[in-house]
């Protein structure tokens, strides 16, 4: 990467990054150097850009009470929290539940929980109140994990992943466990069956409340294995990959209990959280598969605070971490060992995802379409005719 400009730190740190005014923008800015991109996840920075621009950074909490899904939006900054009420997606036409959220992006993947025969799909803007309903994929399939990303935003263009499962147990075939694919590209308007995902067998997906990690390109997904599967979406060129996890857990089914995948810095990481110690390892180069032992944290301080171990839920940013210590959530400030801050919930949280939005209206449908003119064709096509008829028959 290209050097940074030969400016004092403080005048590009306080007079040009925290100024910028959308994610777009600030994503463009972590490709100038390895600086620049390392100082806007820290906490100082997102402090003073989330108060400056239209952007809002947090979490969607969702949790199963009752036979119901809800969700709740949790946010260290005070602005996102007063501008994104409780109750996130009362604005839908129907109670859902959330199965996939953009990191990036702020669209959300939800199904109308409602019982119904056939089940209806919308993606969402919780913070431009927009949404849309969406074509069924093969339901007759049972779900197991979804993801949604966003490929570009001006235009807006995104697609969503969905894996599932045949009903019938003949999937497992020739020792492989054989996986649906479909994928929705917003450009189409349409679902795509891909090639089966192909996993060694008696593996599977590790569920439930592991979402997908999205970063780089790819969506990412822990296996029962220990290991990652990882799928590319960009260039329209799908593809599939398993690789290890960092040797020191790889082969350790025990170790596999106490490991979930995060988002770290634009990368893909995976924590290891056992007892007093968390340890972050962060892949330091994709190509070559290298993982590398970025920080490793003491958690004896929330052990004093909840009066026991957390389990660590996803990262903020580069030192803030986001703990669960049911009936509590704490964001964790890793230096000085400080709870940023506490929030008490109602209910046991089921999945946690992370939800970076703006407020700019975007168009969910994607480019028009022939059929988005099908309607209006046979209106004129049906006056037409009628006109012909009266011609004809002289009325």
């Amino acid at each position: 990467m290209a050097s940074p400009p030969s400016l004092p730190s403080e005048i590009w740190f306080d007079h040009i990054l925290t100024r910028v005014k959308s994610l777009d923008s600030l994503g463009l800015c972590r490709v100038v150097s390895k600086d620049w991109n390392h100082i806007t996840y820290e906490s100082r920075f997102w402090q003073l850009f989330c108060k400056r621009s239209d952007a809002v950074s947090g979490f969607l909490i969702q949790n199963f009470y009752d036979y119901k899904h809800s969700s709740t939006f949790v946010s260290v900054d005070n602005k996102a929290n007063k501008t994104l009420n409780l109750s996130i997606l009362n604005f839908l036409p129907a109670p859902v539940k959330v199965e996939a959220v953009s990191s990036q992006g702020g669209l959300v993947f939800c199904v109308n929980q409602n019982h119904r025969r056939v089940p209806e799909y919308f993606v969402c803007k919780p913070t431009t109140l927009q949404w849309e309903t969406l074509p069924n994929p093969k339901t007759r399939y049972y779900t197991q994990s979804n993801a949604i990303v966003v490929l570009s935003s001006k235009p807006l263009r995104y697609k969503i992943i969905r894996l599932s499962e045949p009903k019938s147990p003949v999937k497992y075939q020739l020792h492989q466990n054989l996986i649906r694919c479909e994928v929705f590209d917003s450009n189409t308007w349409a679902w795509k069956q891909l090639k089966h995902v192909s996993l060694p067998y008696s593996v599977c997906l590790r569920l439930p409340r592991r979402p997908c990690v999205t970063s780089g390109g790819a969506c990412y997904w822990h296996l029962t294995s220990n290991q990652v599967l990882a799928f590319y979406y960009e260039d329209d060129k799908e593809s599939w990959e398993i690789f290890d996890s960092p040797e020191p857990m790889s082969d350790s089914e025990y170790c596999a209990m106490y490991t979930k995948l995060v988002e770290y810095q634009g990368r893909l990481a995976l924590i290891y959280s056992e007892g007093e110690l968390m340890e972050l390892w962060v892949m330091e180069d994709h190509e070559k598969k290298v993982w590398k032992r970025h920080k490793l944290i003491s958690l004896d301080g929330l052990k004093q605070l909840v009066g026991h171990y957390p389990s660590p839920g996803a990262y903020y940013n580069s030192d803030i971490a986001l703990m669960e210590a049911w009936p509590k959530i704490i964001f964790y400030k890793f230096q000085g060992s400080s709870s940023n801050k506490v929030v008490k919930l109602e209910h046991k949280p089921d999945e946690i995802f992370k939800l970076q939005s703006d407020f700019e209206i975007v168009n969910l449908r994607g480019p028009w379409r022939w059929r988005d003119f099908s309607f209006i064709f046979f209106l004129f096509v049906f006056s037409l005719f009628c006109y012909f008829v009266r011609f004809v028959f002289g009325l």
